[in-house]
């Protein structure tokens, strides 16, 4: 019951501790911006009323009314971007989204103009450029071009989150004419036959663009056709390889109620009518020296976000892709608590911390037949484990001679290792298609564990040993926040000790399997909550085995932005 009620607390100080700065500022900032769009409301509510009131009395004199009406709702426009990029950016904090509405409540009938939602258009050929930052949202990148306050909203986004610009996403104007081509990818002759683009919608895992979904509709818009890419495409070396990647026709629809879609033309399965290039409808240019792995992420361009909406736009637009370097984000870290070793007497450990990062080496696609990688990335870790004070040493027997022990129990250097580091190599990746909600891992595995030796005259000394290992990790999703892994991994286990007292036990194989289901909120990854179920077998004496039922969560690390010291003078 004590370990149970320490364990409590240290939790809730951990996310007491996490919450209580960002919500105060937060709230500050809320609240303020809040208290100027109610004055201002007020105020635009009293011209607004003014002006109708001359129309109703056929009074055509309303210029003045009209231009004060228009300059308040413009106030008020800019008032309301200002609190969704604040409420965005304290989400990504960790900070609850009921939290932030309590101080800025949701305006359920407000609505932004047409001229704070679109911008001026712009002169044939030039780009629309905007910024996306947290977890796919955008703005336009001179939308708070000359406010000092939003400059310093985005500068304290960027800076406290250490957003890295890694490239942009360009995209075709509202109905571009793209080029079509055959199934045998020869393009059409025929100049009268194309699509126009309206909408593209891909997610990005691993590194990969994995799944493209094009909309484009014909010269009246009277059908819409979908296109879809087969396999991923790699990030990396986007630039090489997505010109010859092409996404195929898979569904005709109909957009007027008096016509049915037009397949008079389809022969055998839809993908044999037409494709598109893929870097007709999508280009992904990435920043010299920042050629690097995204987070996972799905996005759908050109985005309806209130804080920028781009439709009707003519030109090709072009979104700046941001991502989130803080370590809190990429170093992943887990606090689990095992039930037995709570409730129990078995050695497991009451506490345990867990830290991985992945490092991605080839996120290419190896195979064109289907989704597939040939060393995709490298995951190191290190996991510590708070044991009982009564039950964290090693079982000694008494050895052939005296004075000398042996340790009866081989697997009790497993169960009983407080400092388990190493790393994850996945050699090769597979799914038999993009679009199945499973993913397959072949993984090699190099283990270095320590427990340690009690001893009552002298110090206690630690029993180091290291495995190499291999398995499968068979990765399941029923949404994208809840999902399934189940790991199956043998590893043999070699002794790096050389003390007088001790005859090393023989080295030997371990049966390792791993069952973990995963959950996060919303979409952010920083609230994960983890059930975890673990067993161990010695595969040379059958009997031997033990299993850990674990409970845990992500948790950030309290590391603030970095100033820069200033430089002294003489």
């Amino acid at each position: 019951m004590k370990h149970l009620i320490t364990l409590v607390f240290i939790l809730f100080c951990s996310l007491s501790y996490a919450q209580n700065a960002p919500f105060e500022e937060a709230k500050q900032e809320l609240k303020e911006l809040y208290s100027k769009f109610t004055n201002k409301q007020l105020e635009h509510n009293k011209e607004k009323k003014k002006l109708e009131d001359k129309i109703a009395a056929y009074d055509y004199d309303i210029k003045d009314e009209t231009l004060k009406t228009q300059q308040l709702k413009e106030v008020l426009d800019s008032i309301y971007i200002k609190q969704l990029v604040v409420k965005d950016k304290y989400l990504l904090k960790g900070v609850p989204g009921d939290s932030l509405t309590a101080y800025f409540p949701v305006q359920k009938n407000y609505t932004l103009t047409e001229k704070s939602l679109v911008p001026k258009k712009k002169d044939e050929g030039e780009k629309e450029v905007y910024i996306m930052y947290g977890d796919g949202k955008i703005v336009e990148e001179n939308v708070f071009k000359g406010d000092k306050r939003a400059e310093e909203v985005f500068k304290d986004i960027f800076s406290i989150k250490s957003e890295t610009c890694l490239g942009s996403l360009e995209i075709p104007g509202d109905k571009q004419k793209i080029q079509l081509y055959t199934n045998k990818f020869a393009p059409v002759k025929d100049s009268s036959k194309y699509v126009c683009f309206k909408e593209v919608k891909f997610s990005i895992r691993g590194g990969t663009i994995h799944d493209i979904r094009v909309y484009a509709t014909n010269q009246d818009k009277s059908q819409q056709y979908l296109f879809e890419n087969k396999i991923p495409i790699s990030l990396l070396n986007y630039t090489q390889n997505a010109d010859k990647n092409y996404l195929f026709l898979k569904i005709v629809s109909s957009l007027n109620t008096d016509t049915i879609p037009d397949i008079s033309k389809k022969t055998g399965t839809p993908a044999n009518l037409y494709t598109i290039k893929l870097t007709d409808v999508l280009v992904y240019l990435p920043n010299p020296g920042n050629n690097f792995v995204p987070e996972d992420i799905e996005f759908t361009l050109p985005t309806k976000d209130e804080g920028a909406k781009d439709a009707f736009k003519q030109s090709r637009r072009v979104y700046k892709v941001n991502q989130d370097t803080n370590l809190q984000s990429i170093m992943e870290m887990r606090t689990y608590t095992d039930f037995l070793g709570l409730f129990d007497d078995s050695a497991n450990g009451i506490v345990q911390i867990e830290g991985n990062a992945d490092f991605f080496i080839a996120p290419y696609q190896s195979i064109r037949a289907f989704p597939s990688n040939f060393f995709r990335k490298i995951s190191p870790y290190v996991h510590y484990s708070r044991l009982d004070e009564d039950n964290r040493g090693l079982t000694l027997a008494n050895g052939d001679t005296i004075g000398h022990f042996r340790i009866p129990r081989r697997l009790e250097i497993i169960e009983k290792s407080y400092l388990d580091m190493g790393l994850i190599l996945d050699i090769f990746s597979f799914s038999p298609r993009k679009d199945y909600p499973f993913n397959i891992n072949l993984f090699g595995s190099l283990r270095y564990q320590i427990a340690t030796i009690e001893q009552e005259d002298e110090e206690n000394v630690n029993f180091k040993t290291y495995g190499l290992g291999g398995g499968l990790r068979f990765e399941f999703r029923r949404f994208n926040n809840f999902g399934f892994t189940l790991t199956p991994e043998f590893t043999f286990y070699n002794h790096l000790n050389r003390y007088e007292f001790l005859n090393n036990p023989d080295n030997f194989w371990v049966l390792r399997n791993e069952a973990e289901i995963y959950y996060y909120p919303g979409e952010t990854k920083s609230q994960s909550i983890f059930l975890r179920l673990r067993t161990f077998w010695d595969t040379d004496d059958g009997e031997d085995s033990f299993f850990q039922l674990q409970f845990g969560y992500r948790f950030s690390i309290g590391l603030g932005s970095v100033k820069q010291k200033p430089s002294s003078t003489d």
